[in-house]
């Protein structure tokens, strides 16, 4: 596949500057950095250097990548978006930073976040609220909102997220950008801090397919110090691009998943199904498969890990915690041991009937979220994390990757809309195929946010 002509990575050092002087000419408005690495740029000139001589170490050689902050960067600090982690520095990378690094990206921030990725707003209350840069006066979604936002304010040419429900998904198409839940299991969550690791996956984000699905190969891989970590997991994530698509087929999830859907990212979810006919694939309703019991479980699965996890703190600092999240993570250590038995139950029965179901597809089409891109009010609000979380829990509970793919803007607000794509576990390479053909014949993905300088 060729690269669109207009793509200009940011990568090397000029590429580091213009991102740096972006970062402080809106960053005060857009916030959607916590810590930025200075010494990245020595990292950019190695990395041009190897490129002058021919020593490439590969396509993502130089490429400036941004990181959520729960994720570990050996130096430099880990605040997970908490105030009373602001003088946490790790030790040691995590370790996708550790193959970041071995394929020669460049580490340029540490991203803004809902407090622990307990929220899907990033309106944080001790780093900043966030903001969308398509309009300031929304959120970017969350709980990865940073990695969303700091992509559309060209800060860097790729981000990593955490998705444990939505957290990838939500701030990639609140920001027009490309977002990957992937297969659980397939990327090391070793080196993050967790929000819920039996659900917690760490996922790709870029303005290009092509640049996700190369991030993504980079990535995948088993990792002994990960015990949620597997060893099969499928073909290669750009293997199937440029392949045609003619022959696949693509269910459509309309039950539950289209239900009080706003009629403008309906319009463009439409247009994209249409797209996808008119290259040759083939249509059929998905049936019923238990999705409008997924948040329920998925709540009570998470509630109980959080809730763990942060036990003694909850107990003997409840001050270290904002209100809202405190409320949140807290309500987990009252969940009776039975009912979370019942939803470990269901979440095994619920991956082995979407299984069964995607033996005769190849992808499911939804939308990622319901609505219009909301405006901000305050600190991260419950309401508008349902909201925006409805119809996401459903593929946060499957254990194979979906896709937030840019596709237009919405017909009044002008904001980014996406679509979810999901294939089985271990299909991310359809799910490029799929993307990379779309941005091959569109370019919604070349439009960028023009954020005010003052």
């Amino acid at each position: 596949m060729q690269l669109p002509d207009d793509r200009a990575p940011l990568g090397g050092p000029q590429g580091w500057d213009t991102a740096h002087a972006r970062y402080q000419e809106v960053d005060d408005r857009v916030r959607a950095v916590i810590t930025w690495v200075d010494s990245s740029r020595a990292d950019a000139e190695a990395a041009a250097g190897r490129r002058a001589t021919g020593a490439s170490l590969g396509p993502l050689d130089g490429a400036l990548v941004a990181l959520k902050d729960n994720i570990d960067v050996a130096g430099v600090r880990t605040t997970a978006g908490a105030s009373f982690l602001s003088d946490n520095v790790a030790t040691d990378d995590a370790t996708v930073v550790r193959r970041l690094r071995a394929a020669g990206a460049v580490v340029n921030a540490k991203l803004n976040m809902a407090e622990l990725a307990w929220g899907a707003t990033t309106q944080n209350l001790t780093y900043g609220a966030c903001r969308n840069p398509w309009d300031l006066d929304r959120i970017p979604g969350g709980s990865s909102g940073g990695s969303g936002a700091a992509i559309a304010a060209g800060y860097c040419d790729l981000a990593l997220g955490t998705d444990t429900g939505a957290s990838v998904r939500i701030p990639a198409a609140l920001n027009g950008v490309v977002g990957l839940r992937p297969s659980v299991g397939a990327i090391s969550i070793d080196g993050v801090l967790p929000a819920a690791k039996t659900q917690d996956t760490v996922g790709p984000m870029a303005r290009y397919a092509i640049d996700a699905a190369r991030l993504t190969e980079a990535l995948v891989g088993y990792d002994p110090a990960d015990p949620y970590s597997v060893v099969s997991t499928g073909a290669p994530a750009t293997s199937a691009i440029g392949k045609p698509l003619d022959g696949l087929t693509v269910g459509v999830a309309r039950t539950f998943f289209f239900d009080d859907l706003d009629d403008g990212v309906g319009e463009r979810i439409e247009t994209f199904l249409g797209w996808l006919s008119d290259q040759g694939t083939r249509t059929a309703d998905v049936p019923d498969f238990g999705a409008t019991g997924a948040h329920e479980h998925w709540t009570r699965i998470v509630g109980s890990e959080g809730a763990s996890f942060h036990q003694e703190r909850l107990l003997a600092h409840p001050d270290h915690f904002s209100p809202d999240v405190f409320g949140r993570v807290s309500a987990g250590l009252d969940i009776p041991a039975v009912d979370l038995a019942r939803s470990l139950a269901f979440r095994a029965e619920y991956r082995t009937r979407l299984a069964r179901v995607f033996a005769d597809l190849d992808v499911i089409v939804t939308p990622v979220v319901p609505v219009d891109v909301p405006m901000a009010g305050g600190p991260d609000s419950r309401a508008q994390t349902l909201q925006l979380g409805r119809i996401t829990y459903p593929w946060a509970l499957h254990d194979g990757p979906t896709l937030s793919l840019p596709i237009g803007f919405h017909p009044r607000s002008g904001l980014p809309v996406g679509v979810a794509i999901t294939a089985p576990r271990f299909g991310e390479a359809v799910l490029f195929q799929i993307a990379c053909a779309y941005q091959d014949v569109t370019d919604w993905h070349t439009a960028r946010a023009a954020v005010p300088t003052r």
